[in-house]
């Protein structure tokens, strides 16, 4: 095979994955300003433990501004639920983050999986208290984020609202692929999601 061939063999091979790169991606959210109900809002805050603590882990870059966001929340009488682990359950890594500031009667729960409604607790805790808009908080974005926000969207019907500020990643990958997702879900839950970030919402 003379070198003419080879390059042209080498074009057909990498051109579609050039023409792949060249184009232009999803257009990712812009965050907008969003006002939520502060009778039927609640705030979801996902495995935000003790390990947040330690300046090394990822979530330790979103719990101050969220226990700030959570005053605001507090203030308005909006009810805060968190989510530990079932494994670290009674153990002091299964304290809440420092910074959240949780008061004793925010609820926690230890859902076994990343999808928090597994447990069966917490679809009864937000109907009990008439929750229609859940903004959804924590760590990771692409593991308990991804998985109960999609179950509230698709499942359960709730409006979800993602603070971009508000949710984090190990990796930018891992942030971006997941907030894309939420946005080509199926069934119409997509329209149910709206981004912004934590100094974009307002409570009415």
């Amino acid at each position: 095979m003379n070198i003419g061939s080879t390059l042209f063999l080498l074009w057909l091979t990498l051109s579609p994955a050039i023409a792949w790169a060249a184009e232009e991606g999803p257009n990712r959210p812009e965050p907008k300003p969003v006002t939520v109900d502060s009778k039927s809002t609640a705030v979801l805050v996902l495995d935000l433990n003790a390990r947040c603590d330690d300046p090394k882990q990822v979530c330790s870059k979103i719990t101050a501004s969220l226990g700030d966001f959570l005053d605001k929340a507090r203030a308005v009488s909006v009810p805060i639920i968190y989510t530990v682990s079932t494994t670290a359950k009674g153990k002091p890594i299964g304290e809440l983050a420092a910074p959240l500031r949780r008061k004793q009667n925010e609820v926690i729960i230890y859902p076994d999986g990343f999808d928090k409604f597994y447990s069966g607790e917490l679809q009864p805790l937000l109907k009990d208290k008439g929750v229609k808009t859940l903004i959804v908080t924590g760590s990771s974005t692409n593991s308990a984020v991804l998985y109960t926000a999609t179950t509230a969207a698709r499942m359960h019907r709730y409006t979800v609202v993602i603070p971009m500020d508000g949710v984090n990643a190990a990796t930018r990958y891992e942030q971006e692929y997941t907030i894309h997702q939420f946005t080509v879900l199926p069934s119409e839950a997509n329209k149910l999601f709206q981004f912004t970030n934590l100094s974009m919402i307002t409570f009415r």
